[in-house]
């Protein structure tokens, strides 16, 4: 029978899957990066671990800092050169941004120890993520695709500075590219669409002047003749 998440023991698992995430082999890396994926689609305070407590419960004597998690090699894995291993590596950034970063510290996990509650964004962020995402958007791999797109998805539902992010990266050119092109994938263009609306709806008036300039106003008038997109 599987354990209910809050009977998982986190700091007990984290410095294995450190070292497993470190390791010269890829269905190592795979399967330690689908694991952290599921872990990272769990509670935020499994996410608050990831980030801060990859040591286990001795990095909690010391300084807390997300240069010291996982978030750090995840980000590294985005761009491997063996897909099986950059998709769960994908999913697990993705996962992490998407997630609530304060729905849970207190309540069922009042009796762990005490973890910083983060914005888990602007810690994907920090490790650079943002520039890999944007590289792969042009990948062949449909899944690879969608999973980017949706991940940029999420941050551009985020704050000026994390939109900012996303068109800094210059992302939004190919992102226009991927929803004219009569030959992409119909979940691909409605993630890559959904950047784009996350961002005019989020982002500031200068954000939206820049959006247009690339070519946006385009991806709008796609959505509204796509009768089957996904919204």
């Amino acid at each position: 029978k599987p354990c209910a998440a809050d009977e998982i023991d986190i700091f007990a698992v984290l410095p294995t899957l450190r070292r497993m995430l470190h390791y010269d082999d890829d269905e190592v890396l795979t399967s330690t990066c689908w694991t952290l994926s599921h872990l990272c689609d769990g509670p935020a305070y499994h996410i608050s671990a990831v980030i801060y407590c990859a040591g286990g419960m001795r990095c909690l004597a010391s300084a807390l800092s997300p240069r010291n998690g996982l978030i750090p090699r995840l980000v590294e894995l985005l761009l491997h050169p063996n897909p099986k291993v950059g998709k769960p590596a994908l999913r697990a950034v993705g996962n992490v941004v998407c997630a609530d970063c304060t729905n849970d510290h207190g309540g069922r996990f009042a009796d762990r120890p005490h973890l910083p509650i983060v914005d888990f964004t602007e810690i994907i962020l920090d490790c650079g993520a943002v520039p890999r995402l944007r590289r792969l958007i042009g990948s062949p791999s449909r899944e690879i695709q969608k999973e980017a797109c949706w991940t940029l998805s999420n941050i551009a539902a985020g704050t000026s500075s994390q939109i900012e992010a996303v068109l800094a990266s210059g992302a939004v050119p190919p992102l226009a590219a991927i929803v004219n092109d009569p030959n992409t994938d119909k979940e691909v263009r409605s993630e890559a669409c959904w950047v784009v609306l996350n961002a005019t709806s989020c982002g500031n008036d200068s954000q939206i002047r820049r959006l247009i300039g690339e070519g946006c106003v385009g991806v709008l008038g796609v959505l509204l003749g796509e009768s089957n997109m996904v919204m």
